[in-house]
């Protein structure tokens, strides 16, 4: 007998759980705002990728080539195959950030609950008796939120600006992990009060517990800064930032609330806004039936065992660091559902460091794409750079990983191509 309740097709909720006239209002909103999101990129089938040259100086091959060992499982975590009833699933809130994010800890910590452990890493130099006591002097916290707390700290000393060790940072926060089930998410993405509780409801946990490789997706979207002048304003952002999906609702008719990021479809396109916010219950699983763009990069819940595999630490800053880990999840045969009633919401905080020098470009590609662009040394950009790290990132799983995929390619899925800062020849 099928016990999944994971649901493959939408369908819509009864009254009671998909609320009034109201709510309904502003969930059409939410709709509206999805299709008028841009599209950035043709339609293209991942048969008509192209290969493209390494970006690699030719004396620096066999030293770049070494750097190059892609991962394919977490090798410090237990076994995926080790059985799981419903009652083991459990969770751990997994994190990373710089120490001018430390700040924001102290909301994670009032929008969970308190026995939820969490796993931190965090880029500086202080000391990890130092960011304790940072968080301590918040008052936020529980009083012994250090019992369910593990912090790591990864000085800067080795790294030069805008080389952020993001996906280090990640793995050293799941390395620490004792609990069967990770979410993810990063420090500027804020927890909807009820999601721990509603990745822990019964539904929930009997499908985590049958499928070590169910992903779980939680929407994403983004707060407007509050302030018109460029500048960080938390006195204005934080009584805004939505906790509940009345909130959210609420701040989506005000125009005040989108999906992130509707400047890049890519990005959280695939996962189905509309349906969620018109359709799904709390605690409902919908299954994606395809992926739309390699560029998709949604904050997961998903099981931490051996099987899975690593964030690929070759990638840096900004760029590229997420999206290769979940084309890896895909095609190694992860099956992504997405969470009714709960959400994650980005806080609107100036560009960092790592963003700024991923924006920087030669003046030749102003207005024009970059493949129509000659005579640039890409390798002297950020974004130059990782996108030779993906290409070769990419070569490596098409050729050295075997295709196990439950979800393919959307047969309209973008062009994803057409963004790359290399040659497609």
């Amino acid at each position: 007998e099928d016990r999944s309740s994971v649901r493959r097709t939408p369908n819509v909720a009864s009254p009671e759980q998909s609320g009034d006239a109201t709510i309904n209002h502003h969930e059409e909103l939410i709709a509206e705002k999805i299709a008028s999101a841009p599209l950035e990129d043709k339609p293209q089938t991942a048969s008509h990728e192209k290969r493209s040259r390494r970006l690699i100086d030719e004396p620096d091959a066999a030293k770049e080539e070494e750097n190059f060992l892609f991962q394919t499982k977490t090798a410090s975590a237990p076994s995926c195959s080790t059985p799981l009833s419903p009652s083991d699933v459990k969770f751990t809130l997994v994190t990373q950030f710089s120490s001018d994010r430390l700040w924001m800890f102290p909301y994670h910590c009032s929008r969970i609950p308190n026995d939820v452990p969490i796993s931190m890493v965090v880029y500086t130099d202080k000391s990890v008796d130092d960011v304790y006591n940072e968080i301590e002097q918040s008052g936020m916290c529980h009083a012994n939120f250090r019992n369910h707390t593990t912090v790591q700290t990864l000085s800067t000393q080795n790294y030069d600006k805008g080389e952020y060790p993001v996906n280090k940072l990640r793995n050293m926060a799941l390395s620490a992990v004792q609990t069967s089930h990770v979410m993810y998410i990063d420090i500027d993405f804020w927890e909807s009060f009820n999601l721990f509780s509603t990745l822990s409801s019964p539904s929930v946990t009997y499908e985590l517990a049958n499928d070590a490789q169910l992903a779980i997706v939680v929407p994403a979207f983004q707060l407007m800064r509050q302030c018109r002048e460029y500048r960080e304003c938390p006195e204005k952002n934080i009584p805004v930032m939505p906790s509940t999906q009345e909130e959210l609702f609420n701040l989506v008719q005000e125009k005040q609330v989108f999906m992130f990021d509707p400047t890049n479809a890519g990005g959280h396109g695939s996962t189905l806004y509309k349906e969620w916010a018109m359709e799904q219950y709390v605690g409902d699983l919908l299954e994606l039936p395809c992926i739309k763009s390699n560029r998709y990069e949604p904050y997961l819940a998903f099981r931490y065992c051996e099987e899975l595999p690593p964030f690929q630490e070759q990638f840096n800053g900004y760029g590229k660091n997420k999206m290769t880990w979940v084309m890896q999840l895909r095609q190694t045969g992860y099956k992504f559902a997405q969470l009714g009633g709960a959400f994650v919401i980005h806080y609107p905080h100036l560009d960092s460091s790592s963003r700024l020098e991923w924006n920087k470009a030669p003046k030749q590609v102003r207005g024009h794409t970059p493949k129509k662009v000659h005579d640039v040394d890409w390798k002297k950009y950020k974004r130059g750079i990782n996108d030779a790290i993906f290409i070769q990132f990419r070569e490596w799983l098409r050729s050295d990983v075997k295709d196990t995929s439950r979800v393919l390619l959307c047969d309209d899925a973008q062009d994803d191509d057409a963004k790359l800062w290399v040659d497609r020849d």
